[in-house]
């Protein structure tokens, strides 16, 4: 085993065999993510504590946080445990009990019924997704009360019977917890879970109180999403110490209630407290969209964590299963020196392809050098809160201070890069610039929007003299975004795009949308129906105009 000084930092093993992990069936796997057409980020193989492998997708990087989307609904779980361990509340506490002054009334047009399901909710129900409290998942969270918002949704089913899958339940957690504590979620978990395990505090975003969102908007590193899944795995414990209840570590990744009514294979085989069960026997998982995921294999003493932009969450398990656990092997097993060769290069060389080098259409550039593309608002868009953003929809939507409604385009060519600015956001407030790589190689920028803090890689590329592709990846995101614009005289044109293509996205949640809308066949067609045209709308064209000599 490799030594390292820093007791927080993962151990890394000499090879993947002296911890019973095979180079071969390492390299197998990698060809199979290639062969799947899964985009990895960052891949990390765990096996009794130790690092068997790791790997990145150029310019990502292991300092770099990700956006971990869903997977952020374990560490709201994580916080929970700790508050119930100390006696901050109970699994069995009604809301009714914690959030009183929510409660509905006849007075307030609530009918009996409903006030007698809502009465029976418990933190269980909210942690095991089966509170009954159906959130509308259009909802904006746009108005102040976010815990009211969910608090008085619909009641679907009565608590405690059906399993559905809702983000705000990770939220209300988040709320409680600083309800009861006068601490956000993060400064509550930092003594306890952050600073034992040498994790810095990631960012989250809040509502417009400052309470962490929970379930999602959470960014931190791979090597965060390893440490967090082992000591699940070690059942709470860290370098020997327990830092997390064992009693909640085991049973938070156990098999609590039913969601075999789930369409996928490895989201069926049951659920805890924020954790899935997977169908590989006594196998947990933490998972974020664009499969962003954290899966502890208890039979084995493994772990495997890694940052990706698909939007098919079960492919990563496709992927894994042919070649794993069947790839474990003794500890200290003969290792296969030309598949670690193998390996080691993959590591050494992953990255996205080189951009191309742009032609170059002087006359063009030197027309748009000090021009504005003044660009009109979508109005559908503006009422469901959904305006073209810089960033893509799938991340920037939830946040207090939303931005979108990309505007006041500007060009500036120079030798080999383009320098792409812009504002966004009401009012305009927020203004960004970065430069873009014109000569075959990225450039790298920074944006500020909505509170998120983003390091760019990004190029631009004539396709003709009258469309320009811009190519941009907002790196904390793991999502790739994309413009088209198209020039027609003073008329100008611009196509958002990017990875995981819209199209793939809208396709998934169409075959999902049955589990999510309580098995109604009739709504389960017309969801269907309205997920196919879903991408023609959200990610529509952007039409405008250029402005010559605008300061």
């Amino acid at each position: 085993m490799a030594e390292v000084q820093d007791a927080n930092v993962l151990p890394r093993a000499a090879t993947p065999e002296s911890v019973g992990v095979s180079s071969r069936a390492v390299l197998n796997l990698l060809d199979e993510f290639d062969k799947q057409g899964l985009e990895y980020h960052g891949l990390m193989i765990l096996r009794h504590g130790q690092v068997a492998y790791e790997i990145f997708r150029r310019p990502y990087a292991p300092d770099i946080p990700h956006n971990i989307y869903s997977f952020s609904k374990s560490i709201a779980a994580t916080a929970a445990g700790f508050a119930i361990d100390e006696g901050l509340f109970r699994l069995d506490s009604r809301i009714s009990e914690l959030f009183p002054e929510y409660q509905p009334t006849r007075a307030a047009g609530f009918k009996q019924q409903y006030i007698d399901r809502w009465n029976a909710v418990t933190v269980r129900h909210i942690i095991t997704m089966t509170s009954g409290l159906a959130f509308d998942v259009f909802h904006q969270n746009s108005s102040p009360d976010w815990v009211k918002d969910y608090l008085h949704s619909k009641l679907r089913d009565e608590p405690g019977t059906k399993f559905h899958y809702t983000n705000e339940c990770a939220y209300l957690i988040s709320a409680l917890v600083t309800k009861l504590t006068g601490q956000t979620m993060f400064e509550y978990l930092t003594p306890r879970f952050f600073q034992p395990l040498g994790i810095a505090v990631p960012y989250s975003e809040t509502d417009a109180q400052g309470r962490q969102a929970g379930g999602w908007g959470i960014y931190w590193t791979l090597e965060d999403s390893a440490k967090f899944t082992q000591v699940y795995l070690n059942n709470g414990k860290w370098n020997g110490v327990q830092v997390l209840p064992e009693w909640w570590a085991k049973e938070a990744t156990s098999a609590l209630v039913s969601n075999a009514d789930n369409f996928k294979r490895d989201s069926r085989a049951g659920y805890g407290y924020q954790f899935w069960q997977c169908s590989l026997p006594n196998t947990y998982a933490s998972r974020g969209m664009f499969c962003q995921q954290g899966i502890g294999m208890r039979d084995y003493d493994a772990v495997f964590v890694f940052f990706g932009a698909d939007a098919d969450e079960q492919k990563p398990y496709d992927v894994i299963y042919p070649h794993f656990p069947s790839g474990f092997v003794d500890d200290g097993a003969e290792v296969d020196e030309a598949a670690l060769e193998l390996i080691h290069t993959r590591a050494a060389t992953l990255s996205f392809p080189e951009p191309p080098v742009s032609p170059r259409y002087a006359e063009k550039e030197a027309a748009l050098q000090n021009s504005t593309l003044k660009l009109r608002h979508q109005l559908i868009l503006n009422l469901t809160s959904y305006p073209q953003s810089f960033l893509p929809m799938t991340v920037n939507q939830m946040a207090v201070d939303r931005a979108g409604n990309i505007n006041n385009i500007r060009l500036s060519f120079s030798e080999n890069e383009l320098q792409f600015s812009w504002t966004e956001g009401k009012d305009a407030r927020w203004k960004n610039s970065v430069p873009l790589g014109l000569d075959g190689g990225y450039r790298v920028g920074h944006v500020s929007l909505s509170g998120f803090e983003l390091e760019t890689r990004g190029y631009a590329h004539w396709l003709d003299e009258n469309t320009l592709f811009l190519s941009i990846r907002p790196m904390e995101s793991g999502c790739n975004r994309t413009f088209r614009i198209t020039f027609r005289g003073k008329c100008v044109r611009v196509q958002p795009g990017g990875t995981p293509e819209f199209v793939a996205i809208a396709n998934n949640l169409a075959k999902l949308s049955k589990q999510y809308l309580g098995g109604s066949n009739f709504l389960h067609f017309w969801s269907r129906q309205i997920f196919k045209i879903a991408p023609k709308i959200l990610e529509s064209a952007i039409r405008g105009q250029v402005i010559v000599n605008s300061e």
